[in-house]
């Protein structure tokens, strides 16, 4: 009796061990999964993990997991939740081991005295043991000291349905400011590399101090931009550039006199230094903040744009 209460306390306590051995694990079901450098798909790809492989989860940020990625410059990497499937422990896939475990051994703790025995009364004739026929020693034992193992039926994981994130090379959105306060669209795509293109659509509106009327406008205005060394946090992504562009405007003034209106087009020219910040939780959106130096010639006598201004727009990134 003391053997067997020996053998489970044993059994229990290296299955407890083992289980609390077992860290947080990310397997992957998808046919790879991208290592990013930062919780943002706009973030560089330091690696690819195969499918099957069960990466060291470290931590969660939003929809996405730190993995342990040893090639890494600080050993590790972000992998998104929808490339496989997340195992806390182990503890499931060993939960049915204890007892089974710890049932062979009480068997086996029990089972010394009656060999002993049977070996005891065995010694003594070695002849006849010798002498016993081939068909004596194929004899079947019987079924009642024959251990049932239950048979149990381990179904592979359904692989996880994997999202293509965006990856930041064309977005949609809106624009606010400039060199006069406009409100209008804004598209933004961004090449593999650092070079970037911005269009923007506005219409604005303009009094003067020294003519009466009122000037409304309508602008479009190409850019070309230029991406800088990126600054990458858990949560942030924060992605500087410097931009130079045109503005092309078409204008009427109205309200001189009644039934006056005349309309005037004009272009002129723009460079610009700025930001666009990203987040982990939104990889989707970007939120962009740019001052610049506007030079557009004034369409009419008093109406003259300044030169200095700020803006601010937001894209939703679609690729």
């Amino acid at each position: 009796m003391i053997r067997k209460t020996a053998a489970v306390v044993v059994v229990l306590c290296l299955s407890s061990a083992s289980l609390h051995a077992q860290s947080t694990k990310l397997t992957v079901s998808a046919a790879s999964a991208s290592v990013y450098k930062s919780p943002s798909v706009g973030s560089p790809v330091i690696g690819q993990a195969q499918r099957g492989a069960a990466l060291d989860v470290t931590r969660e940020v939003g929809d996405w997991v730190k993995v342990a990625w040893p090639s890494a410059a600080d050993g590790s990497g972000y992998v998104r939740m929808s490339a496989g499937s997340i195992s806390h422990g182990g503890a499931v896939a060993s939960s049915t081991r204890p007892a089974s475990t710890a049932a062979s051994a009480s068997r086996a703790a029990a089972s010394p005295a009656p060999a002993s025995r049977a070996a005891a009364a065995q010694a003594p004739a070695p002849r006849a043991a010798a002498a016993a026929t081939p068909a004596a020693t194929t004899t079947p034992l019987p079924a009642s000291r024959i251990e049932q193992q239950p048979l149990t039926r381990v179904s592979a994981p359904s692989p996880a349905k994997v999202i293509t994130p965006p990856t930041h090379t064309l977005g949609l959105g809106a624009r606010l400011g400039g060199s006069t306060f406009g409100l209008g669209a804004s598209v933004r795509g961004w090449s593999r590399g650092r070079l970037g293109m911005q269009l923007d659509v506005s219409h604005y509106s303009m009094t003067s101090p020294i003519e009466i009327g009122t000037m409304n406008a309508t602008q479009i205005g190409p850019s070309v931009l230029y991406s800088m060394h990126d600054r990458i946090t858990d949560h942030l992504w924060m992605r500087p550039y410097v931009g130079a562009g045109a503005d092309w405007a078409h204008a009427t003034l109205g309200g001189v006199t009644p039934d006056f209106s005349t309309s005037a087009n004009t272009l002129g020219g723009k460079v610009f230094v700025g930001s666009e910040f990203m987040f982990a939780n939104v990889p989707q959106f970007g939120l962009s903040l740019d001052v610049g130096y506007y030079h557009m010639p004034a369409p009419f006598v008093g109406f003259e744009p300044k030169g200095l201004g700020a803006a601010a727009s937001a894209h939703w990134y679609i690729r």
